[in-house]
């Protein structure tokens, strides 16, 4: 297990798949910068032993293999989320996820992005990033925040924790114990917090308690899934958050992805709504999916050969 685990850190990857497959053989697969490669087959028995030793590392049921289990370990100066649930031949698959400390290294295709998304970062307010998994959420909102710390009180709540930052005061969901996101909000905020971050607004409670808290002047951030920075506010309002609420409280809305890049690398570019935009959307005005400026960052990536022309054709038509 060790083997593939420096296999995986070596190749930074950002999963670790073990996944069972015919014949009674697992196949152990990684995604690296968006793409998915097959590591090596191993028979079940080993598979298990495997499964085993990495449910032992991250405390997790070792007997249990029906139902969904979460838990993490560190390996070096990495933690590694862990995922398990059994197929219905009660066949584990486990999934890796792989948590660098390394938000400072992050790359944009315009740099001018993640400047200008600092600078409009307000006083108070909720400000909200949307992406599929592994786009650099989590990265991004980390170096947003790590400026802001120094002369503020920063307080997360995630489920898990996905990077320790000395700086914050982190707290943790625990389903186990019935401590919720929403829970967590409400004692967070009797630490007087200048800024909260919220790692993931999953249902309409947690919505509502932190359009809530940025109502109460905090700053407030967080992430939603949708496929894009005008389906996040749709998203909010189908999840039954009151839309004069939403209309007050909102400051920003970010859509961001991590692009291929020409030197096999990846680099983020987001899409911005904020101010009139997200009036509109809210009044249920048209707007495009995507505004001219994602197109533009990624015009001016090919020109200048950022990204290959195939990569420019699938984040230009998503």
């Amino acid at each position: 297990m060790n083997e593939i685990l420096k296999t995986a850190i070596a190749q930074q990857a950002n999963d670790v798949y073990i996944l069972p497959i015919a014949d009674a053989q697992y196949v152990i697969k990684c995604h690296v910068d968006g793409q998915l490669f097959e590591l090596k087959n191993i028979s079940e028995e080993d598979a298990q032993l495997m499964v085993s030793a990495i449910k032992y590392r991250a405390k997790m049921n070792i007997s249990e293999r029906r139902r969904p289990q979460l838990g993490r370990f560190q390996y070096d100066d990495v933690w590694i989320r862990v995922s398990t649930v059994g197929d219905f031949l009660n066949r584990e698959t486990v999934v890796l996820r792989m948590i660098y400390q390394r938000q400072q290294q992050q790359k944009w295709l315009d740099a001018k992005q993640f400047e200008q998304m600092q600078a409009s970062l307000p006083s108070a307010g909720l400000f909200l990033i949307s992406g599929p998994t592994g786009s650099g959420k989590t990265t991004t909102l980390y170096r947003l925040l790590e400026e802001i710390s120094d002369d503020k009180l920063v307080l997360t709540i995630e489920d898990p924790v996905e990077m320790q930052q000395p700086k914050f005061v982190q707290l943790q969901v625990n389903e186990d114990a019935g401590i919720y996101y929403e829970d967590l909000i409400k004692v967070a905020l009797r630490h007087r917090p200048e800024v909260l971050l919220v790692g993931e607004i999953r249902d309409g409670t947690t919505a509502s308690a932190a359009v809530q808290a940025a109502l109460s002047g905090h700053l407030v951030l967080s992430t939603v899934h949708a496929m894009s920075a005008r389906d996040v506010i749709l998203r909010l309002l189908d999840l039954g958050v009151d839309q004069s609420k939403l209309a007050t409280a909102l400051s920003g809305v970010v859509y961001q992805r991590l692009v291929p890049t020409s030197d096999k690398q990846q680099a983020a570019i987001i899409d911005r709504l904020h101010g009139i935009d997200i009036q509109r959307v809210l009044n249920g005005e048209y707007m495009p999916k995507f505004s001219e400026k994602w197109q533009e960052v990624l015009n001016n990536a090919v020109k200048d050969n950022k990204i290959s022309k195939a990569a420019h054709q699938t984040y230009n038509t998503l």
